[in-house]
């Protein structure tokens, strides 16, 4: 209000100073990097979200979301579109395609050391998709994208972490192959692809009022020195 009297607008929740801007895109192009630890996060996730679902354990499911590494690939695609680039489109497509081929090959393959029935877990009776789950996705897209750029918000990211459904549909999926159960296999991609999909649609509309349409330059810099450093 004093801001106002005396002629000054109020800073905008969407307003990023140039190294907040800086840090969100070394950050995500980093962490959306198939490195050693992003291997090591992505398979501790998938074990945890698998022990989650055969022992129909919320809370593992829950800490499973936590640790998982999938979010990151998916914004950078997001990221992608907003610049019109190629090169980073190909490498964050790249990134998703691998993670998720090899998040429903792990899960297949635990399925088949350890054998289950596929009535016996509750979630896999449960999944499926629709238009609300897409716009459950999408402001959770949001909400994660704003929180990862504004500093002041970094604390809400456990939060938002969970909400984003990326690990228990892959391996619903992964179990649905390893039962040779196609139904539940079609419905979790399904499933999988609405929220990935919701995600983006989300993050596009925070990427947009955050000005990252001009920020090509700067993203390509960091893909280079990411790529360089690996």
């Amino acid at each position: 209000m004093l801001n106002f009297f005396k002629g000054r607008r109020p800073a905008s929740a969407f307003n990023l100073s140039r190294s907040e801007r800086n840090d969100f895109f070394h950050e995500l192009i980093n962490s959306s990097s198939l490195k050693g630890e992003f291997y090591f996060l992505l398979i501790i996730s998938l074990f945890i979200v698998m022990a989650g679902l055969l022992k129909n354990n919320i809370v593992l499911l829950i800490g499973g979301m936590l640790v998982a590494p999938l979010l990151s690939p998916v914004l950078a695609i997001s990221l992608s579109i907003i610049i019109l680039n190629g090169k980073v489109a190909w490498r964050s497509l790249k990134v998703f395609l691998i993670t998720t081929i090899l998040s429903l090959l792990v899960s297949m393959i635990f399925g088949l050391v350890f054998p289950f029935r596929t009535n016996e877990i509750e979630l896999m009776q449960k999944i499926g998709a629709n238009g609300f789950d897409i716009l459950i996705a999408a402001m959770a897209g949001a909400a994660a994208s704003l929180t990862w750029a504004k500093k002041n918000l970094v604390n809400n990211l456990a939060g938002v972490a969970i909400t984003v459904t990326l690990v228990p549909p892959l391996v619903i999926a992964g179990f649905g192959l390893a039962a040779l159960d196609y139904n539940i296999f079609i419905g979790a991609i399904k499933t999988y692809l609405f929220n990935v999909a919701g995600i983006i649609a989300g993050s596009l509309i925070i990427f947009t009022v955050l000005k990252f349409h001009n920020a090509e330059k700067k993203v390509l810099a960091e893909v280079k020195q990411e790529d360089n450093a690996s």
